[in-house]
């Protein structure tokens, strides 16, 4: 019996690690402005760990071709304007503005890739998704968070754009100075976990916790798991469509439904609601409990 527990708990350790990044930003916030500084570097260290194993020549562009594409639609088309429905049905204000702007970034480099590394995925589809998807991201986070609020709203684009610089130039500068022999992947993959449970406790830290009504964070909680069921839905429709294997579904998933944090928290920057912070990050935080759950799960 104890045993099967302890094997148990082994199998699901990173939906644990998300759980204690989650519990110490919420009891032990102090820290969480002295980590903000490390948030761009911290996400650079997660597009240089996707990318020290992604090889230009190696892409099979005639097969990712339409992959990338589908994954595309899903996560500025679908899941925006389905994501929306489900958001005004539950929730009002500043919560529903909070999950425009998370539906209108683009994927999250280094989540979509780890998670997709840790459940035995297609890296290199995972990868090659979510550099388009960040490529795409200062024309199409404009135009899809227009087509998603009521007013226009005031979104830097340009701001949007040096940062998208800055983290993939950070991360392909480190991955052709550093040769891949030099940091065992099992140092990167666990440099990539740290990284991402920074992230979330930072975000978590930086939320006046007490001052949310309980039902409203629940109702966000629950559109945030709508939302990834929709896309969890979508991908595995398409993937049985097309006679996909799960190396591929997972990826597809993985880089449709995963949003960037950091780019969803510049975006909504001239927003003053405070629960449009709060909408980004439950469902950030949702998502990677979700994504370390199935990560667990699967190997």
């Amino acid at each position: 019996m104890t045993g099967r527990w302890l094997g148990a708990v082994d199998r699901f350790r990173n939906v644990g690690y998300v759980a204690v990044a989650v519990g110490a930003g919420v009891l032990v916030p102090g820290f969480g402005s002295r980590l903000e500084p490390l948030v761009t570097p911290l996400v650079i260290l997660l597009v240089y760990g996707s990318l020290r194993g992604w090889r230009f020549d190696e892409v099979e562009f005639a097969s990712y071709g339409s992959l990338v594409a589908l994954s595309l639609g899903i996560s500025y088309v679908l899941l925006p304007l389905g994501g929306m429905r489900v958001a005004n049905a539950l929730l009002a204000d500043g919560a529903v503005l909070g999950f425009a702007v998370a539906l209108s970034v683009p994927t999250t480099v280094g989540s979509a890739i780890i998670w997709t590394r840790f459940s035995g995925g297609d890296v290199q589809l995972a990868t090659t998704i979510s550099i388009v998807s960040l490529l795409l991201a200062p024309v199409a986070t404009p135009v899809v968070l227009t087509r998603l609020v009521d007013v226009r709203a005031a979104v830097p684009t340009t701001a949007i754009l040096v940062d998208l610089l800055t983290i993939i130039v950070g991360g392909a500068l480190l991955a052709a100075v550093v040769p891949a022999r030099a940091v065992p992947a099992r140092a990167v993959d666990g440099g990539s976990t740290l990284a991402i449970l920074l992230l979330i406790y930072t975000s978590v830290a930086g939320v006046e916790s007490a001052a949310i009504d309980g039902r409203v964070l629940a109702a966000i909680v629950v559109v945030s798991v709508l939302l990834l069921l929709l896309g969890l839905v979508a991908t595995t429709v398409c993937g049985a469509g097309l006679r996909l294997d799960r190396a591929r579904v997972l990826p597809l998933f993985f880089a449709s439904s995963l949003k960037n944090l950091g780019i969803a928290l510049l975006v909504a920057l001239p927003f003053a609601e405070p629960l449009v912070v709060v909408a980004i990050i439950t469902y950030y935080v949702v998502q990677q409990l979700a994504g370390a759950a199935i990560a667990d799960a699967v190997t």
